[in-house]
């Protein structure tokens, strides 16, 4: 009976999201009603010169996987998915540019890649940094990784599912999942 609750409450643990230095999160705010989602890079002053970053699909397609500009701007957060977004524009050239160079940048229906960083310099973590904006069929889920460097080194990793339950959700999961170990014991 112990072991079947410490397994429930250490998968209920591992299913939210944790508190880490180095992190992606979503728009506070969460999806818009037409299921697009910011996702930001909280860096929380850590150094960091690059990030390698990747949101998948699985068994869906991304919808309007190619939009990356309005009237030649890149989009900001909370409009249709955005891969050609402000990280690539110069800071005079755009609200929020950062003029990263990408090495690993992809963009399909199956998903999305966003692999650089500032030539020579570190990424500014102080404030949230938008990423990204993915667009969503209903019901569909993916998952979020990203790797961060510093000096070569990979100083941080994140991967989860996303969309992700609400912590309601996990909490109870989580009830359930004890009181079936209670039925059952």
């Amino acid at each position: 009976m112990k072991k079947t609750i410490a397994l429930t409450l250490l998968f209920s643990l591992l299913a939210c999201s944790s508190a880490s230095a180095l992190g992606i999160s979503v728009d506070p705010a969460g999806a818009s009603p037409d299921g697009i989602y910011s996702l930001w890079l909280d860096g929380m002053n850590e150094e960091i010169d690059s990030i390698d970053f990747s949101y998948v699909v699985d068994g869906a397609e991304l919808l309007n996987p190619d939009s990356g500009l309005n009237g030649f701007v890149p989009r900001g957060p909370g409009e249709p998915f955005t891969f050609v977004n402000a990280l690539l524009a110069a800071p005079s050239a755009a609200p929020g540019g950062q003029g990263w160079s990408l090495v690993g940048n992809e963009a399909t229906t199956a998903g999305i890649r966003i692999a650089g960083g500032p030539l020579g310099a570190k990424i500014d973590t102080s404030a949230p940094l938008f990423l990204a904006n993915v667009m969503l069929p209903v019901g569909a889920i993916g998952t979020v990784r990203a790797s961060f460097v510093n000096g070569g080194n990979t100083v941080g990793m994140n991967a989860f599912p996303f969309p992700f339950p609400e912590p309601s959700c996990l909490v109870l999961l989580s009830l359930g999942l004890i009181s079936l170990a209670g039925i059952r014991r």
